[in-house]
């Protein structure tokens, strides 16, 4: 309930600083954007309101283990540009160009946009549906997963970063029986998403399991599936997701209370995943 509320605030405090700073308003945005003609530099002082304090934000993030509210912290954006950082950013500035909002600005001023505003969230919402299918395309099938590195963070369970169809195979040589997903379909492109994933793993034999964590959130309900999913496996369980790390934060806290808090810790640490911020709940979970 207090995330939710705080969510609330946070949101109500951004929707008002977009419709305070003329960020609602289309003529001014047009105006910012036009360099070349009768520009209006005021909106630099927006851009800059927003930057600074992020840059501070990501700088006290990378110190802390946990959010304020114990819930972990988001992973930190991906420095390389690539295909995906350049036409995102020329087709992002082509359509705040024409249309004179973005996102936050267009749900700001859904109350009082008129027709003009709904066209384009409708719009919006088309282009984020395709989406994963136009990054299947400029991605390519090698893009969207890492190197295959089974992580045995004990001898029945394994975690590993984004896995490809063909990595299946080789899972099943390795001796596991059960394949968890713990990645959202939002995140990938249809062809490595869980149906496809789940209807390769089942014609070698393998069970699939599909239990996907949203970054940060590792509820009751995520860490029950997985548990069950555990209980009934028939051998060794392999889990995955974009870099491995919620695999582990869900295993360290179905161990809760069945093997010490430091232990976990220090086993997910060796591959590389820091579970300091979920001490308190790992601890919470063994009363």
């Amino acid at each position: 309930m207090a995330r939710l509320i705080v969510a609330l605030l946070c949101g109500a405090l951004f929707g008002a600083g977009l419709v305070l700073s003329g960020m609602t308003d289309t003529l001014k945005v047009q105006g910012w954007l036009d360099v070349f003609g009768q520009w209006d530099a005021t909106l630099a002082f927006v851009m800059g309101g927003a930057i600074l304090p992020m840059a501070v934000a990501w700088r006290v993030a990378a110190r802390r283990k946990a959010s304020v509210l114990g819930f972990a912290l988001p992973e930190k954006p991906k420095r390389e540009v690539g295909p995906n950082l350049v036409i995102g950013s020329v087709l992002f500035g082509m359509g705040w160009a024409l249309a004179g909002l973005c996102p936050g600005p267009a749900l700001a001023s859904l109350s009082f946009g008129g027709w003009g505003g709904l066209v384009f969230l409708i719009a919006m919402a088309a282009g984020m549906l395709a989406a994963p299918a136009v990054r299947a395309r400029i991605d390519g099938p090698q893009s969207v997963r890492s190197k295959m590195d089974i992580r045995a963070l004990t001898p029945d369970y394994a975690v590993s970063p984004q896995i490809d169809l063909a990595d299946l195979a080789v899972i099943k040589a390795a001796g596991y029986t059960t394949v968890i997903n713990n990645r959202p379909d939002g995140e990938i492109p249809p062809p490595w998403q869980a149906a496809a994933m789940q209807a390769e793993a089942e014609a070698l034999g393998l069970t699939f399991v599909n239990n996907p964590v949203l970054p940060g959130d590792l509820s009751d309900k995520v860490i029950n599936t997985q548990r069950a999913a555990i209980a009934a496996s028939k051998g060794p369980v392999f889990a995955y997701c974009a870099s491995g790390n919620r695999s582990s934060c869900v295993w360290a806290l179905m161990q809760g209370g069945q093997r010490p808090t430091d232990e976990l810790i220090a086993t997910a640490a060796r591959f590389g995943y820091n579970l300091e911020g979920l001490r308190g709940r790992i601890d919470a979970a063994g009363r």
